[in-house]
């Protein structure tokens, strides 16, 4: 179902939403390498037991754009919550093998079934998005110098990610990752053309979620759909 196409790229949070070298010396080098960087940053989700940062999200196609934003709450090992201030009141919620998108300008909650394990920038950053990320795509950095330095001053590690086998979802990925390993950014590109970009801030994992937050009860008098078809577009 198209109309609910933009669900791919939040359909997340949810993961989008987890190197160091030692001490050169003398007539020793050591450099990082691309698999480094991504053993890294599975390690570094591995050990996150929770996980909350503010997302934006830019959507863009034929040139029409879209926003959205809000907070993503992740809690090992596998519950999720992203709560929308834009489109405001909406809420992705998954525990388990079942994702609930509550969209109440529709009146309506997609019930989802997440057996298929689809690969969305949300999930990339749970522990289990990344091991399917870094397995079902050829990657490498985006530059010869890496880390590589940003507008900001502040330096990032990017990664170019591109399918292995053609199928739904994004087949043009790059991560934007920070030197402790954590994702800050992810743009995506499918096959239709349609680019998404997110980006985290404010990303803590020093937080403690009670687990209530991610239980959701269907409000009364509204359309649930159950395995919704949906598009990357």
């Amino acid at each position: 179902m198209k109309k609910y196409g933009w669900l791919r790229a939040a359909s997340l949070i949810l993961a989008v939403v987890f190197l160091s070298a030692g001490p050169v010396g003398a007539y020793r080098f050591e450099f990082t390498t691309v698999s480094d960087v991504s053993k890294k940053v599975r390690e570094r989700f591995a050990a996150v037991e929770s996980y909350q940062a503010n997302f934006k999200i830019v959507s863009e196609k034929m040139g029409k754009k879209s926003y959205q934003n809000g907070v993503v709450k992740y809690k090992s090992p596998n519950k999720m919550l992203v709560d929308f201030v834009q489109p405001y009141g909406q809420k992705i919620i998954a525990t388990g093998n079942t994702m609930w998108i509550y969209i109440p300008s529709m009146n309506v909650v997609a019930e989802q079934d997440l057996k298929s394990q689809s690969d969305s920038l949300f999930s990339s950053n749970t522990k289990s998005g990344l091991q399917r990320l870094f397995t079902k795509y050829h990657y490498k950095f985006a530059s010869r110098e890496q880390p590589e330095r940003q507008p900001d001053g502040s330096k990032r590690y990017t990664m170019m990610l591109q399918q292995k086998e053609s199928r739904s979802g994004y087949r043009n990925l790059k991560l934007w990752i920070s030197e402790d390993y954590l994702i800050t950014k992810a743009a995506g590109e499918t096959s239709t053309g349609k680019k998404v970009e997110m980006e985290f801030t404010d990303i803590r994992t020093d937080v403690d979620h009670p687990a209530g937050i991610f239980k959701f009860d269907i409000p009364s008098r509204v359309r649930v759909i159950k395995n919704p078809m949906i598009s990357e577009e």
